[in-house]
């Protein structure tokens, strides 16, 4: 599915329009990155440094767009995330990549030196695979 905004620390929220390739399709919900200067969408191998913000449009590559418009994260703003594998409080503070997509993370059980977002929740039940994270190293 996608990140969803569950807390947001940041008295203000922060739209910003960044710059992508004109046929790069977007998917809103999605966890973004910068490639070459221009936003994609992000994937498991995702690190901190690239990541930019969370895409706040769906565009399809018939829509020639050149900017897509970004939600900036914020120290502790608290997204509710969809999980590879179902939510398990034991989880909380590991940090963790992306996983298939996106719009999903790779829960797995273990911390990972390369991850970009820390779980500090679960969101429902274990089966719904929703998890409770904070991105790391934002502003």
């Amino acid at each position: 599915m996608s990140f969803i905004q569950a807390v947001i620390k940041n008295p203000t929220r922060s739209l910003v329009e960044v710059p992508k390739g004109t046929s790069v399709v977007m998917t809103k919900g999605y966890v973004l990155e910068a490639a070459s200067g221009l936003a994609i969408l992000g994937t498991a191998a995702t690190v901190v440094a690239d990541v930019i913000g969370i895409c706040n449009q769906t565009i399809a590559a018939a829509e020639a767009l050149a900017i897509v418009p970004v939600i900036e994260l914020f120290q502790n703003d608290v997204w509710i995330a969809d999980s590879t594998n179902n939510s398990n409080a034991a989880h909380n503070q590991q940090k963790m990549v992306l996983g298939a997509n996106g719009g999903i993370v790779n829960n797995t059980g273990t911390t990972s030196a390369t991850g970009i977002v820390q779980q500090v929740g679960v969101y429902g039940v274990a089966a719904d695979k929703k998890i409770l994270v904070r991105f790391l190293n934002t502003a």
